[in-house]
Formats: structure tokens, sequence, C-alpha cells
């Protein structure tokens, strides 16, 4: 079973249901609402951020939902992750055991360490900005045009700059 929570966040709007499905089940049904392609989201993601699963995803109205443990897995392949609206989550606090607090108030305890959680915060918050907030005037190959006259202007080579998406996000070995 899935815990479902929905609502505004004023804790008086919240609602929590239980769906008889898996996570993932639930996450494939929310991603077909939307028309999501999940699978090449997924590719997307861990070819321009190298991450491995659990992956977050994202919606075309705005949202990100980061993958975060938040109970012990009770079988081996067990889905201990759930997904967190990023726009809902207020704070992370630390502490044994870490939890994650909602806007509404709500705290869901973390089967993780604070700094894994917040390495996946901050992932969804890559992810926002990279993908989510293009303005629609956005044009790559015409910013490129504009950096590279610029460099030609100021009489120096011009640089092909890394993308800011290098950044790994696990743990160093």
């Amino acid at each position: 079973m899935t815990r479902v929570i929905y609502g505004t966040g004023d804790a008086g709007l919240e609602a929590a249901d239980f769906e008889p499905r898996q996570v993932e089940s639930v996450r494939r049904a929310l991603a077909r609402c939307y028309a999501v392609d999940l699978r090449a989201q997924a590719q997307l993601l861990r070819s321009r951020y190298a991450r491995k699963v659990p992956l977050h995803f994202f919606l075309p109205d705005g949202r990100v939902f980061a993958a975060m443990k938040l109970r012990e897995p009770l079988v081996q392949g067990d889905a201990c992750y759930g997904y967190v609206n990023l726009e809902r989550i207020k704070r992370l606090i630390p502490g044994d055991p870490p939890h994650l607090l909602l806007d509404s108030g709500t705290r869901l305890p973390l089967c993780s360490s604070i700094r894994t959680a917040r390495l996946a915060y901050l992932f969804a918050l890559e992810v926002k900005l990279d993908l989510m907030c293009l303005p629609e005037d956005y044009h790559p190959d015409k910013a490129q045009a504009v950096n590279a006259l610029q460099g030609l202007r100021a009489d120096r080579p011009v640089e092909a700059r890394k993308p800011r998406y290098w950044l790994k996000y696990s743990r160093p070995k």
C-alpha cells in the first residue's frame, strides 16, 4: 500500500489516504495523467546528472518529486523510497532519526542520513532550475552565439564551458 498525502499546504486542508497499489504503480499512474514518459525522463536524468536509481521525476506543471527513503526495507527489492513534492518541503530536520517537515506541519521520519536527504533535496532543486524554469523565449543556440561573439570582442579565445550539472551527488568512495 502507498500513503498519499495531498493538500494545499494548510494543516487543516491536508488529507492523507492509502492507495492499494505500490509506490511505483502510483508514480506511473500520476505520470500517465500528464502524458510523461518516465523511462525517457530517467534516461535524461541519468545522462545529464550521472545519477542512478532512485531518481526524482518531474511533471510539466512544474512539480518536481524528490525520492526520499521514508522507511526501512522489509525484504530485498522492497520499495522503501517515497516521492515528496519539492514545493511542499519546508525543512529537513537533523536528529536521530532525521525528519522531513512539510509546509503543513506534517513530519515524516527519514531512514537515511541527513546528508543524503540534503543531497536529494539539492538534486531536486537542480532539476527544477535546469529543466523546469527556462524562459519561454530561451533558445540555447542563440545564447551560445552571443557568448561566442562576446568572447571574440574581448580578443580572447572562446572556451567551451562545462555545464554545471556535472556535479556528482553520490558519496565519494
